[in-house]
């Protein structure tokens, strides 16, 4: 019986041009522990989050990377307020740039991802990735809370029940102002 190769940890910084000189190729996964914002906005994280990059050059020269990131977590259902499962597949083709200036010179089906200095924070920009592809509402798509706990409208009031007018104090205020 043989045991499959765990995958290895992506490098937290690289050198997107040398990486896209060699065309390179990278699969790996992230480490939890780099991940600070992802680990804040969800409830847990269920497994590896696996990455998978290619580096390369498009039709006009500029340096891109497109590949996906995976991952499973946890997110509160909004409506019964229990863990729900999500799987969030990420997918992204970005434009390597130094500046801001470069990054508006892009075409549009590339994401600008600026290079600051000779290395990239990897797992940083993987990490956005992931957030932007979280759902913004989680629920579970089965019938969590039944339908009788949700009501439209106001309630009626009882038959022999009056409601208490809330401008009931301010009339009692301004007549007991008035007599003075």
């Amino acid at each position: 019986m043989s045991i499959a190769p765990s995958k290895s940890v992506l490098p937290k910084s690289i050198d997107a041009r040398k990486l896209v000189q060699r065309e390179q190729y990278l699969d790996g996964i992230l480490p939890l522990e780099s991940l600070d914002r992802l680990r804040a906005a969800v409830e847990s994280v269920d497994g590896e989050i696996v990455s998978e990059l290619q580096f390369g050059r498009d039709l006009q020269g500029h340096l891109t990377v497109s590949g996906k990131v995976l991952c499973i977590v946890e997110l509160l259902c909004q409506r019964c307020l229990r863990p729900v499962r999500e799987q969030v597949e990420a997918q992204f083709c970005w434009g390597i740039v130094w500046t801001e200036e470069q990054g508006k010179a892009l075409p549009k089906d590339l994401d600008q991802v600026i290079q600051d200095g000779d290395e990239l924070d990897l797992h940083l920009v993987l990490e956005d990735e992931i957030l932007l592809n979280l759902p913004m509402v989680a629920y579970h798509n089965e019938e969590c809370v039944s339908k009788e706990s949700f009501h439209v409208g106001e309630e009626k009031a009882e038959a022999g029940e009056q409601r208490e007018n809330p401008f009931k104090v301010l009339e009692q205020l301004k007549g007991s102002s008035g007599k003075s």
